[in-house]
């Protein structure tokens, strides 16, 4: 999948309590229905969290990316499996090598669809990829000291009547931020908006702070449309095998320019 996110400024450093905008939350719900694409017009398959640079060709010199040191070495270590100048059979990508979730907002960077299951005290939010999950608790408050997952403790609450807000912390540190492989900590607080513009438009905007890894909070986005495709149950299972066959028959076709003549 593909896109990338934004947020007014929030006390993002203080990770063990519900952010202070909480507390101006809206009673209205926002109305999240469908089945969400990510929007190939307005970015496609992104391969990077970086706004500025959202195909990934300026690795390691993103002007929005504010690295620690051993943040950018690490980055540059990295072999992706799908971005330029990337060698498949070579990559460190570990959903790729081990079948490990691909992790927060990563997971808005395959060509998946999500859904977003709304009750009154629990939203959840539904992916493709792997029928993975997340479990998002409304108005409810983060524990003291969460055990590291690999989706962390995610809670929510609305804003403005058309704003789903959800707040994670307690992330472990295995997984990518994208497909180029930018690194995060346990430290990492990711700060999600999601905000449907209009019937068939839904935008996320979004903030990482992790002090372990970067040296200020920074942005990204990601924009989806309305799909007609029906949200399948079981789309892909985990396997080195599928793995290269969907990168063959998919991605490696998509990243690659047209042939001569071919408009």
């Amino acid at each position: 999948m593909a896109g990338l996110f934004s947020l007014p400024s929030l006390p993002l450093r203080a990770q063990a309590a519900a952010p202070a905008a909480q507390s101006g939350g809206s009673s209205k719900v926002a109305d999240l229905s469908g089945t969400w694409g990510l929007d190939g017009k307005r970015g496609g398959i992104g391969q990077s969290i970086s706004v500025a640079d959202i195909q990934g060709r300026q690795k390691g010199k993103e002007p929005d990316i504010p690295y620690q040191p051993w943040a950018l070495q690490k980055t540059m270590s990295e072999m992706s499996a799908t971005a330029p100048g990337s060698e498949f059979e070579k990559t460190t990508d570990p959903w790729i090598k081990y079948c490990e979730p691909p992790g927060l907002i990563r997971i808005y960077m395959e060509p998946a669809r999500t859904k977003f299951v709304q009750t009154p005290d629990t939203v959840y939010i539904l992916h493709e990829v792997m029928q993975t999950f997340r479990i998002v608790r409304l108005n409810s408050k983060h524990p003291d000291d969460p055990d590291p997952t690999w989706w962390g403790d995610s809670i929510g609450w609305y804003e403005n009547g058309d704003t789903l807000v959800v707040d994670t912390i307690g992330t472990n540190d295995k997984t990518w931020l994208d497909q180029l492989g930018h690194p995060h900590t346990e430290k990492l607080h990711l700060v999600e908006r999601y905000r449907r513009v209009d019937q068939n438009t839904l935008e996320l905007d979004a903030t990482i702070d992790d002090p372990g890894a970067y040296t200020a909070p920074f942005k990204a986005h990601r924009n989806f449309t309305i799909s007609k495709v029906p949200f399948m149950e079981n789309p892909w299972v985990c396997s080195v095998r599928e793995n290269t066959t969907f990168y063959d028959n998919t991605y490696d076709p998509a990243t690659k320019p047209a042939p001569a003549g071919n408009k």
